[in-house]
């Protein structure tokens, strides 16, 4: 990249935070803005608040002032993003995909801390969850909200002696209560469609998808769903009759799904080849009596390289033909490559806070600068970029996102610097910017 061309990378993104100018009252405010977008986007190893602070030559507790005080409207934020998404990428063909990440974390006073499922380490861990939605549409994805996952151990009456203290401590409203996974997500799907993203379809792995009033939710939104579900949901092949068998029993035995013609689907790369899955189709009808009423469409689904099968349930208007089914089925590698994105380029888990309010506004800034990623690969068309281009490669390619070595000299601040792809953007304060095109091997986040 040319010097002029690293210069405009800074003018894109002032005028990127012109459109949340109105968010902040005060210029110290939109000020911080811009500096921590500069921090997210730029080379730092670790993109918490005191290396931040730090590069753009400010104290530490200015920063964090910012994360805790009241000079930042986020419900205005979150409309104007989401405004912008749906401007800029929405379609009748949008894609909603519901996942959860994580945060491990050591001590007791971060807000939402809990020993629980980290998917970061792989196991119970203490950690922080968080509920997404993200927004998949061609080959393009990014996230649209984000909200912090708070356990009943932070509940007002859990039996923790100093619960009282901690809530005090990290500053968690009266109001903000334990809430299911499955009831975060739809608040989040309904807000996204308040705010004007247009698109049709939803999918979400079994945790959400096993969730039978859930899905009914989601019809009931005019969305169609296609689900992952667990293999113990109940039910009848064709029509009710007899006893109500599960997924498993039916995958097992009856004949349009153990003998019947199978699809064989590509459904994306990764690092050890191709994933495909073989797919029988038939129709389902749901004994839960929270369930969609009428029939589903029940997919089945094996892993050609690893055996693995799948379930997922949906409710197809008729004559949607299986592959479109799939794509949306399937398309939830998408929300993890933006998690990968994310963490890897942006620092989602890199967040030093503690406070409700402080990670609310990371979520949020986080979503804000990944999609200017998004949109400024989008729009230079570069080729091989993960980040925008999220079909053209997958998750776990070893040559997906390389980082380039950077030697600024003495004449140039660091703007910011990213590697989407193995293309290095970056952006200085001086003409005298040298990027390398060394590469270390990819980070995995």
């Amino acid at each position: 990249m040319t010097g002029t061309e690293l210069l405009t990378m800074a003018d894109e993104l002032d005028g990127y935070y012109r459109a949340f100018d109105g968010c902040c009252p005060r210029s110290e405010g939109r000020a911080m803005l811009r500096r921590y977008a500069r921090g997210q986007l730029g080379p730092l190893e670790r993109k918490s608040l005191e290396p931040i602070a730090d590069a753009e030559g400010i104290a530490p507790r200015t920063l964090q002032f910012f994360f805790v005080n009241n000079g930042f409207d986020e419900e205005k934020a979150l409309v104007l993003h989401q405004q912008r998404v749906a401007h800029e990428m929405g379609g009748a063909d949008g894609i909603f995909v519901i996942d959860e990440t994580s945060d491990a974390k050591k001590g007791e006073w971060t807000a939402g801390v809990d020993k629980q499922y980290c998917g970061e380490s792989g196991k119970l861990d203490t950690c922080i969850v968080s509920v997404h939605v993200a927004y998949v549409r061609e080959d393009t994805h990014c996230l649209l909200d984000g909200e912090l996952f708070l356990p009943e151990s932070w509940n007002p009456d859990a039996p923790d002696p100093d619960i009282a203290r901690k809530r005090e401590r990290a500053k968690i409203p009266a109001a903000a209560v334990h809430e299911t996974k499955t009831v975060m997500a739809l608040r989040q799907l309904k807000r996204a469609r308040e705010n004007g993203v247009p698109g049709r379809y939803v999918t979400a792995d079994a945790l959400y998808g096993g969730a039978p009033w859930w899905r009914r939710a989601v019809a009931d939104l005019g969305l169609v769903y296609a689900v992952e579900v667990p293999s113990n949901v109940y039910g009848w092949i064709g029509q009710p009759g007899g006893k109500a068998k599960p997924l498993a029993h039916w995958a097992a035995k009856h004949r349009s799904l153990r003998c019947g013609s199978k699809k064989q689907v590509r459904t994306h790369e990764t690092e050890k080849g191709p994933e495909v899955w073989a797919v029988r189709r038939a129709t389902f009808v749901e004994q839960a009596e929270a369930a969609p009423k009428g029939t589903q469409t029940l997919l089945v689904a094996w892993n050609v390289r690893t055996g693995e099968r799948k379930f997922f349930l949906a409710n197809a208007p008729r004559g949607m033909k299986t592959e479109a089914l799939l794509k949306v089925a399937f398309s939830r590698w998408r929300v993890e490559r933006c998690f990968q994105d994310a963490k890897g380029e942006v620092g989602l888990n890199h967040a030093e806070l503690r406070t409700y309010r402080g990670l609310r506004r990371h979520f949020l800034l986080t979503a804000i600068n990944h999609y200017f990623l998004v949109t400024r690969v989008r729009r230079r068309g570069e080729k091989g970029s993960d980040v925008a281009a999220g079909g053209r490669r997958a998750a776990g390619d070893p040559g997906a996102a390389k980082r380039g070595n950077h030697d600024l000299g003495a004449s140039g601040r660091a703007f910011g610097t990213v590697s989407l792809g193995g293309d290095t953007y970056a952006g200085t304060e001086s003409q005298g910017a040298k990027i390398s095109a060394q590469a270390p091997p990819a980070k995995v986040a």
